[in-house]
């Protein structure tokens, strides 16, 4: 890994890693119990009806969101590290997460017919969570970024109270499962509707984020060095929490929560290309899709059934962030 890190410029890191990330999609649309053969794919030879109505309605769809929801979540925890100057900054600091959550569940719980209505709901409170975040540290007078870390601790915890409080009034039988399964993600039932759903934020997010990648650079030297620097520390930090919060949203209320993506792989990107914004968000960004994609390839193939993926994002994320940790010297953070 060192010799990696020597021998290659950022430019072409960057680079190999969009290879790796192109390679792992194509050989993601034929991996799953049912077999669609990649030489009949590759040779031209016509898919029969099946075939194409599994290529074409599930892994499509289900491989184009994934490579959405590890980009977003990665690039919003990348962002917010930076923004907070926190390497242990993960996209649900500022609530959204337990807020999505809480949506979905209500949805659930009262009955909403439509799984858009249900996104619909997690997407708004999610929003709502941050927005609430956002107030409460405004309110304060001191430090305002450590006032909205801790802002959106509270949030958070209100927010999983809630979900709680559902859970316990939830019928055992019809409503608690769905709420239980939904509350440890999954692309289970991802089609073109939630690609659909979901499309939109995530993509304005990426590009919003890639054009101030820039000041993320300076936002991460300090509040006042940005100032003293011309930046509108205030402006930027607004933008970003606010495309971020729109990414998170739409992620978790069309998949459910998705653990250690969004707090592994930016560290991930720093050990590989260094902590310049310029190279490490668009590695992020890829590394993020790629990683995200591996393990949902693990969680619907190890078994007959499909393991919700944050089973799958935790058991393999957390020991290797705790190898990051005891490497914590390589990470681009002492500066």
């Amino acid at each position: 890994m060192q010799y990696f890190k020597v021998s290659l410029s950022n430019k072409k890191k960057v680079i190999m890693i969009a290879l790796i990330t192109a390679i792992i999609i194509f050989l993601s649309l034929f991996i799953g119990r049912f077999n669609i053969p990649i030489l009949k794919f590759i040779s031209g030879f016509n898919l029969n009806e099946m075939e194409k109505s599994v290529f074409f309605n599930i892994r499509l769809p289900r491989v184009l969101l994934v490579i959405g929801v590890g980009a977003a979540l990665s690039l919003a925890g990348a962002s917010y590290q930076s923004t907070f100057r926190n390497p242990l900054v993960s996209p649900d600091i500022l609530g959204v997460t337990a807020g999505a959550s809480f949506g979905a569940a209500l949805g659930m719980i009262i009955s909403l017919q439509s799984f858009t209505m249900i996104y619909l709901f997690a997407f708004a409170f999610g929003v709502l969570a941050v927005l609430m975040t956002y107030f409460i540290a405004s309110l304060g007078k001191s430090n305002q970024i450590m006032m909205m870390v801790l802002s959106g601790i509270v949030v958070g915890s209100l927010f999983n109270s809630f979900i709680s409080i559902l859970k316990y009034v939830a019928d055992p039988y019809e409503k608690l499962p769905g709420i239980v399964f939904w509350l440890m993600g999954g692309f289970s039932r991802t089609g073109w509707g939630e690609l659909i759903f979901a499309a939109p934020f995530i993509i304005i997010g990426i590009i919003v984020l890639f054009v101030i990648r820039w000041y993320l650079n300076v936002m991460s030297m300090g509040e006042e060095e940005a100032i003293s620097m011309g930046v509108n520390v205030k402006l930027i930090r607004s933008v970003m929490i606010l495309f971020s919060t729109l990414m998170v949203a739409a992620s978790v209320a069309t998949v459910g929560q998705v653990s250690w993506i969004g707090l592994v792989v930016p560290h991930i990107s720093r050990f590989i290309v260094g902590a310049d914004h310029k190279y490490m968000i668009p590695a992020s960004g890829l590394l993020g899709a790629s990683t995200l994609l591996i393990m949902d390839n693990i969680a619907r193939s190890l078994t007959g059934a499909e393991i919700p993926i944050s089973i799958v994002t935790a058991l393999l994320g957390a020991p290797f962030f705790a190898y990051l940790l005891i490497s914590q010297k390589n990470s681009g953070w002492n500066r």
